[in-house]
């Protein structure tokens, strides 16, 4: 064979190899700077100052949050500056790999450095001590500078997913201290943050996948060409995107042309459900689709308000018949926090009273069938 043709054979192999092998990698992916657009202060406890005009650090503009001379000893310390709602939309089958903080700060005088720099996840601050805290001891500098905090591969000791990164209450607190005697001229013109995660890409085997209402039911739709050496298929559903269980288990029909399957799911959430489809090879080896939501009323008007709740304050429930209906509170790692049982228009908040941030609930009847859910915010 012409050493010509033997290298043209051998490029085209290497391409198709390197084609196929493209379409199952992890994809890194990068999303931000964004800037926070919700700015408050939170009290530390024993702080000597707090932040004025925290709004001021949305935008990179010379017009800054600050918190003036911190009229203590060395050591002293601020509240926290909190940015939240960043408007990150992190597609909901990635991984999250790093997130990185960058903060444009200064102090003309020379006396002001990190106290406190912690990641916000459902509107809790992390831990005041643990792998969470981020500060650097350096000063902050004499003119506007970006400090960042964390890297690519930084989780800053926290498990996350997409829907965590995409709420609104998900950011960044900040603390600063008087690093050396002098008065303190600390002040921030700008948050921002940036996300690295992956995802994998599916074979182009699927054309399709969807879901759809039909009457009381939810029609879950996919189309597959080159199913060879394919085993089954298993459609999964969740009520918060991270959780999920089997649902319906498909055999593959094993076809080259293209082919469309349909399952029903006859009990779909009240409210948001979340369907994603688990693909299983002959030799064990599992891919998952994009996950896929769909909003869906059974029909009940039941549901929990305020949406955000202060502890201590009244919680109620849409219960005109005074039905016993009970309430599974979920945190958002998925875990039963708790469960209370009511039979009027108040619901009991005793055992709630000690969580924070976002808590998904889903309520059941006397016969024990989902007549509501959805996520309340506890503060």
């Amino acid at each position: 064979m012409p050493g010509s043709t033997l290298s043209t054979i051998m490029k085209n192999f290497l391409l198709t190899y390197l084609f196929i092998f493209s379409a199952i990698v992890l994809q890194a992916q990068i999303q931000g700077p964004l800037s926070g657009s919700s700015f408050t202060t939170v009290v530390i406890p024993g702080s000597n100052r707090t932040w004025t005009n925290p709004g001021n650090a949305t935008i990179s503009d010379d017009i800054y949050s600050t918190f003036g001379n911190i009229t203590g000893g060395v050591g002293s310390y601020t509240d926290y500056l909190v940015a939240t709602n960043f408007g990150f939309s992190i597609p909901l089958s990635a991984t999250i790999t790093g997130i990185v903080v960058e903060v444009e700060r200064s102090d003309p005088n020379f006396c002001t450095s990190d106290y406190s720099v912690r990641i916000v996840k459902g509107s809790s601050i992390g831990s005041e001590i643990g792998p969470s805290e981020r500060a650097v001891g350096s000063n902050y500098p004499s003119s506007d500078s970006y400090q960042s905090y964390g890297n690519a591969g930084d989780l800053w000791g926290e498990i996350w997913s997409p829907i965590d990164i995409n709420e609104p209450t998900f950011g960044v607190a900040i603390a600063a201290q008087k690093s050396v005697s002098g008065t303190t001229g600390g002040r921030v013109d700008h948050i921002r943050i940036i996300i690295f995660y992956s995802y994998t890409v599916l074979p182009v085997k699927l054309v399709l996948f969807s879901a759809l209402k039909k009457d009381n039911s939810v029609a879950v739709t996919w189309i597959t060409t080159d199913e060879i050496n394919m085993n089954r298929y298993e459609v999964e559903r969740s009520i918060n995107a991270r959780d999920f269980i089997n649902i319906k288990t498909v055999t593959s029909l094993d076809k080259t042309s293209e082919t469309k399957y349909t399952i029903t799911d006859n009990n779909p959430f009240s409210g948001i459900s979340y369907y994603r489809l688990k693909t299983v090879e002959d030799n064990g080896t599992i891919k998952y689709s994009k996950i896929i939501s769909l909003q869906f009323s059974t029909g009940s008007t039941v549901s929990i308000y305020p949406n955000v709740w202060k502890s201590g304050a009244p919680l109620n429930i849409t219960n005109p018949e005074n039905e016993k209906l009970t309430i599974y509170f979920f945190t958002i790692s998925g875990q039963l926090a708790c469960k209370t049982v009511t039979k009027s228009n108040e619901v009991p908040t005793e055992l709630i009273s000690k969580e924070k941030g976002i808590l998904f609930f889903r309520i059941t009847n006397e016969e024990g069938k989902i007549c509501g859910s959805g996520k309340l915010i506890a503060n």
